[in-house]
């Protein structure tokens, strides 16, 4: 019997090697097959909010996307977007914009201003593909949703070059009118304002004649002024001009807000591309859009903003130039917009880049496989440098 003792706790010893402190049960534990722990899943990426209104947006909603409706989509931005965010409206089947810090910024400015004191003057600037167009927009989003009038003019560069047709103006022989340019804006105008444009307190104040049969009298809605664009093409560019001079008479606290909005407003003082008859070059000052437009951002008027940005893409003249604003404004530029307040757009942040690339793996805009690991996601890193666009050009064939 005692034999039979020993041979029972040298078979446990032998059971429990590594274990001296389990005896008896211990014989099955180490015969059963021990049950796998189940991995933890991954927290979902956070890359959206869902406050679609830009006013709710605070430091809390820096880094993610927000959508803008289709409802808004089509009345506040018949225009302004880029060519290629376009596309991507269309890819994604939805618009939604990155909530970033210039743009808080900017909206803080806007929030916090006295209105009664003179319009003040915004500058954004940044390097080539760094966002600063979204910042404008996303302030024109604001100002639209707070009911404010707005004049946005999404790429000045389009006065100054690759005109469709240059006629001798009417009113000024040494101007020049762009009536196709001007038509196209009045009519994306009258589709993001046509409410203030009916509005009994917003009416003409003075007669203006447009030809010899054709006039609108003291009294009368904007509305047929820019109507009389409209259907007569030939005046569209004299219609613009005072659009802008009856705006900005009645811009007050009792009728409306207004924000004009200038995507590279650079373009005002540099060069054009047009000729004349005699092949010599037509100045950006004699065109009658770029003239009006000038006038338009003088703050000589109060119960609103003037939002710019400055440019190198598509900026004639420009490409050796800094992107700082005293060199793309030139002096004649900057002597004009001075005093103004500078918003600087830089490059993505590590925490708004992690948020657009979520956002991409998200809308399917990447799919490699090799680019949805970690070494794939810092060879995007190495190769972009966290700026937006060259991000989002070298994600298309993912």
């Amino acid at each position: 019997m005692l034999q039979n003792l020993r041979l029972l706790a040298a078979s446990s010893r032998l059971a429990n090697a590594g274990r001296p402190f389990h005896r008896g049960a211990g014989v099955w534990e180490a015969c059963a097959v021990a049950e796998p722990v189940p991995a933890t899943p991954r927290a979902p990426a956070v890359f959206r909010t869902s406050e679609t209104d830009p006013g709710q947006h605070s430091e809390l909603h820096e880094g993610l996307h927000y959508s803008i409706s289709a409802r808004d989509l089509k009345t506040i931005f018949p225009h302004g977007f880029t060519r290629r965010f376009q596309q991507q409206i269309k890819t994604f089947n939805e618009t939604c914009v990155m909530i970033r810090k210039p743009a808080l910024e900017l909206l803080s400015y806007l929030k916090s201003a006295n209105y009664s004191h003179p319009a003040i003057r915004y500058v954004v600037y940044g390097q080539r593909g760094c966002g600063k167009t979204l910042t404008l927009c996303n302030a024109v989003h604001y100002c639209a949703r707070q009911d404010w009038l707005i004049l946005h003019i999404p790429d000045a560069y389009l006065w100054v070059k690759q005109c469709k047709e240059l006629m001798p103006s009417s009113y000024n022989k040494a101007r020049f009118d762009q009536p196709l340019e001007a038509s196209v804006w009045l009519k994306n105008f009258k589709i993001t304002n046509e409410r203030f444009l009916n509005k009994k307190q917003v009416k003409t104040q003075r007669k203006y004649i447009w030809s010899k049969r054709e006039a609108t009298e003291e009294g009368r809605p904007l509305a047929e002024v820019v109507e009389q664009g409209l259907t007569r093409v030939k005046n569209a560019s004299d219609v613009v001009g005072v659009l802008f001079k009856e705006l900005k008479a009645q811009c007050r606290s009792d009728t409306y807000r207004m924000l004009v909005a200038i995507d590279g407003v650079n373009a005002l003082w540099g060069p054009s591309t047009m000729k004349k008859e005699d092949r010599s070059q037509v100045l950006a000052a004699e065109l009658t859009l770029v003239h009006n437009l000038r006038k338009l951002v003088n703050n000589d008027w109060a119960g609103g903003a003037v939002l710019t940005t400055l440019t190198q893409t598509g900026a004639l003249g420009s490409a050796k130039l800094s992107y700082m604003p005293h060199e793309l404004l030139r002096k004649d530029g900057f002597d004009v917009m001075d005093p103004f307040v500078p918003v600087e757009v830089m490059d993505y942040s590590a925490k708004e880049f992690e948020s657009c690339y979520q956002y991409y793996i998200d809308r399917k805009w990447i799919q490699h496989e090799k680019a949805l690991a970690a070494e794939g996601k810092k060879e995007l890193i190495f190769l972009c440098n966290y700026n937006p666009g060259i991000f989002n050009r070298i994600c298309n064939p993912l």
